[in-house]
């Protein structure tokens, strides 16, 4: 999807609470959009109360920036400072939240410094959940030098993801 032949097509999608952009994964066609030259389109959709689908594609872009800043490197963080800067300035709280979480996500990133068990959990909720998910978050081993925290999705705890994040710097490892 190309900014200029599609922008239409996905006004047309955001406001039509009917609409699908494709008929399976449609979620998949909104995430790569959160990207610097779709947050100038997104986040005032994701601002508007009256876009049926604004929660969707908030929490769309959440899921999308997760990924970059679990697996990314510091070209991506250039994007989402776009990003909270354009979110930051919404109408709306939940928009606004989210630039806070994108805001921490970088600084998890970077290495926040020393890490006791809440900011771990915090950390990983933040990084983990985010706004798009809602999955168990817990500690599940310590060392001297690391936490490791992982996400369980229930029922039956087959999809898990983990965090090793360093006691004295806070800087972590994403897996699977």
């Amino acid at each position: 999807m190309t900014k200029e032949t599609n922008i239409d097509e996905l006004y047309r999608w955001a406001y039509d609470d009917e609409a699908l952009l494709s008929e399976q994964d449609e979620d998949l066609l909104v995430v790569p959009l959160a990207g610097p030259e779709w947050y100038s389109v997104l986040i005032p959709l994701a601002n508007d109360p009256r876009c049926p689908k604004a929660d969707y594609i908030l929490s769309c872009m959440d899921f999308a920036t997760m990924f970059q800043t679990l697996r990314g490197d510091e070209r991506y963080f250039n994007n989402q400072e776009k990003a909270i800067e354009l979110a930051s300035k919404s109408s709306s709280q939940n928009v606004r939240d989210w630039a806070q979480l994108l805001g921490r996500r970088i600084k998890y990133k970077r290495g926040c410094g020393p890490v006791d068990k809440e900011l771990a959990l915090k950390m990983a909720d933040d990084l983990l959940n985010g706004i798009s998910r809602n999955a168990e978050i817990s500690i599940v081993s310590e060392t001297e030098k690391e936490w490791t925290v992982r996400l369980s999705v229930q029922p039956l705890q087959q999809h898990q993801e983990f965090l090793d994040i360093d006691k004295q710097t806070g800087l972590f490892r994403f897996r699977r």
